[in-house]
């Protein structure tokens, strides 16, 4: 950031992407700066302190090209290589999450979010908001397993603060309130099936 009376720099860079930055917005407050990257992320940042917002949100699957912010700062925008827009719902990031929030979900209703009758979900303080990794595993808390989702549908996934997707394929919601989970095999299996996850 830059001093445009002075020229000179302001606090420290803004260091964060892995890779180059292809867009930044600045919110019409002037309090956020949101950046976009060659690392599939977009970053949320407080133009005052320099301090990022949480973690990077994830949910494209290549290059974010494009960014933009919404002048009353609700919402970003995002445009990608991998040919879909997505909105983000910005208070989603900036505001602290009620510990009664859903623990996991994929979809904008969260009663279609993870059930957290798992002992592994109960033992959590926060909530957690999972998106899938580059190879397809959505990893719980410890590096744990939980689910597997073709790399064809992650484009159109719904990740956390996805608000929309628009993409030439449908937007895929997972509707996890039935998913059946647990620590032992015996625990995945649905009650009168023999299909276990």
């Amino acid at each position: 950031m830059w001093n445009r009376v002075t020229g000179e720099t302001s606090g420290m860079p803004l260091d964060g992407h892995t890779d180059d930055i292809k867009s930044i917005a600045i919110s019409l407050d002037g309090n956020l700066i949101v950046s976009s990257s060659l690392d599939k992320t977009i970053r949320v940042w407080n133009a005052m302190t320099g301090e990022a917002f949480g973690t990077p949100l994830r949910g494209h699957t290549s290059a974010v090209n494009s960014i933009a912010i919404s002048p009353d700062s609700k919402w970003i925008v995002s445009g990608s290589s991998d040919q879909t827009l997505r909105v983000w719902d910005l208070e989603f990031f900036t505001q602290p999450q009620s510990s009664n929030a859903p623990a996991i979900r994929f979809s904008p209703n969260p009663s279609h979010a993870l059930s957290s009758a798992s002992s592994f979900l109960q033992d959590l303080h926060t909530p957690i908001y999972l998106a899938p990794t580059e190879d397809g595993w959505v990893v719980g808390p410890e590096g744990r397993l939980l689910l597997w989702m073709p790399g064809s549908l992650y484009p159109a996934v719904y990740t956390p603060g996805t608000t929309l997707v628009i993409s030439q394929a449908d937007a895929l919601q997972l509707d996890l309130s039935h998913f059946a989970h647990g620590m032992t095999w015996h625990e995945c299996r649905a009650e009168g099936s023999a299909t276990t996850l």
